[in-house]
């Protein structure tokens, strides 16, 4: 079953002809009453009863009737909706993510979103979803990308749209000896060489909470937040870090095995509730709830 016969099912219903249905339409009758038959065997239910001059609908038709008519109305108030947005816009879209969903999420998700919307520019800031989730509860962002293993009652005040949800894998040279592993424990990572973010990102917070429950101690040969450098670092084999799967697929050269434990990071977009925000940010956020 598909939108266009329920159309023309549902104006040959409202005006009772077949005929005024075509001209309405802008068809020929004969593909009126093919569409019409059509949509009848494939619901094995005569829709129609056309033994007099006018056509009637059957129970059933008028059943479907009711039906159709708040799809098709449901459908064309997405698409005014959707539509406006397309044409309206104009200005910048602002969000702040972690490195690491910027670099290698967001390229395409994002850019298919502004190829929709050719009037819009969007900037992107680098923030940790610790801090991001805080700055977005006290009004200094509009929009932004958080974790979703925060304090359940943040995560309360916040309007959120699922983003992503991946585990938390340990990543390596592909000439790294763990490189063939099928898995690492924790307590491999005592001593261990890394190169990890700072405090503050997520994704090294869980690294932390896994370690201290182990009284396991890396090595950590380097810290910092500009992505780019650790994975450079990492492909030289100066330690391994810990990072997700969109990261090892964007990175030849570098390996990803999962640790014990199965350690996952959920992403969501996120608001703060009841905040309005610009029209542009708005939209994003509808248009990722619309995709996600």
């Amino acid at each position: 079953m598909d939108l266009r016969k329920l159309d023309i099912f549902a104006t040959v219903a409202r005006l009772g002809s077949f005929s005024q249905a075509a001209q309405q339409l802008h068809m020929a009758q004969p593909a009126v009453s093919i569409a019409v038959r059509k949509l009848e065997e494939e619901l094995g239910l005569a829709l129609f009863d056309r033994s007099g001059r006018r056509v009637r609908l059957t129970a059933e038709g008028r059943e479907l009737c009711q039906r159709a008519e708040a799809i098709l109305g449901q459908v064309a108030e997405l698409e005014r909706q959707f539509g406006e947005r397309r044409g309206l816009m104009r200005g910048e879209l602002t969000v702040s993510c972690p490195s690491m969903v910027a670099t290698y999420y967001l390229p395409e998700f994002l850019g298919e979103f502004l190829g929709e919307h050719p009037g819009l520019t969007a900037s992107v800031s680098q923030l940790g979803t610790t801090h991001v989730r805080r700055q977005l509860l006290e009004g200094e962002l509009e929009l932004g990308v958080i974790s979703e293993d925060g304090a359940a009652d943040e995560l309360a005040q916040l309007e959120r749209v699922p983003l992503l949800e991946q585990p938390i894998l340990l990543c390596m040279a592909e000439h790294h000896p763990w490189a063939g592993r099928a898995r690492i424990d924790i307590e491999e990572l005592h001593g261990s060489p890394m190169v990890v973010y700072e405090s503050g990102y997520f994704i090294r917070d869980q690294l932390d909470r896994l370690c201290r429950a182990r009284d396991v101690s890396p090595e950590l040969r380097m810290q910092s937040n500009f992505l780019p450098l650790l994975v450079r670092m990492v492909k030289q084999g100066l330690g391994t870090t810990i990072g997700l799967e969109i990261m090892a697929a964007g990175e030849p050269g570098i390996v990803a095995v999962p640790l014990a434990g199965d350690a996952r990071l959920r992403m969501s977009l996120a608001k703060r509730r009841g905040r309005a925000i610009s029209r542009a940010n708005q939209a994003f956020l509808d248009w990722a709830a619309f995709k996600l």
